[in-house]
């Protein structure tokens, strides 16, 4: 099954930048990071979607966290950089996930309703605690707004993928305020869908500045701690 690119990616956000702009969200810059937005928002696109491993069946689950949409509006330029942080953080109560199932067949592809997807799909916090779905009547006015343009475009842009994708969005801080899963911290987030588990194992390394190996060079993901190679200690990657 082919992947939603990051360049798929720049060109929905290029679509969005009437609604963003309409927000009129303030922001404080980006905090430094060894990777160019265009290059992390590859990386992370690849980091956060899940295929699943059901034998005849297409399954795609895409976990957006805050920081994705972040990367997405820096590397398409949707709002000036020194406007970015607030405007994503008006989307920290929310984890938007995308989901796609369906039965292959010689015809091509049965998928599965909305209403399925969602009696079957539910999402897990690191401490093994639900996480609440939230109806689309009480989800913030910058998801609801950033969805309502997201769900044609992909149709427009993957055809009958992009038809039968559907959001679901799930509660993104407990009631004292904290996130209820950080993908730059420890620990494990698990979405479940018809049986099936998919996993991030935290922190992303692709939110994270590169790490190398100072006795062989190498680079590797910010996650990592130690040369697979060698057993080194890594560093963090400085800017060139």
């Amino acid at each position: 099954m082919g992947r939603i690119t990051a360049r798929k990616i720049r060109r929905i956000f290029v679509l969005f930048r009437a609604i963003i702009c309409v927000l009129a969200l303030l922001a404080t810059p980006i905090a430094h990071s060894a990777w160019a937005p265009k290059e992390q928002l590859n990386a992370v696109t690849r980091e956060t979607q899940k295929t699943g491993n059901r034998a005849g069946r297409l399954t795609l689950v895409w976990w957006m966290p805050p920081e994705f949409w972040k990367l997405a509006m820096l590397a398409t330029g949707t709002l000036p950089a020194d406007k970015v942080d607030e405007a994503v953080a008006r989307m920290e109560d929310a984890n938007v996930f995308l989901v796609i199932d369906g039965k292959i067949n010689p015809l091509g592809i049965d998928y599965t309703t909305p209403a399925d997807l969602q009696k079957n799909f539910s999402v897990g916090d690191p401490n093994g605690q639900p996480l609440l779905l939230i109806p689309d009547n009480q989800q913030s006015a910058a998801i609801r707004n950033l969805l309502a343009v997201m769900s044609p475009v992909l149709a427009n842009m993957l055809g009958d993928f992009g038809k039968h994708a559907s959001f679901f969005v799930f509660e993104g801080k407990a009631k004292n305020g904290l996130r209820r899963v950080d993908p730059k911290k420890p620990g494990v987030l698990i979405a479940r869908f018809a049986g099936e588990d998919f996993r991030w194992r935290l922190p992303l390394g692709s939110l994270l500045p590169p790490k190398i190996c100072p006795k062989c060079k190498e680079s590797f993901p910010g996650n990592y701690s130690f040369c697979p190679f060698d057993a080194t200690p890594l560093t963090e990657q400085k800017n060139q």
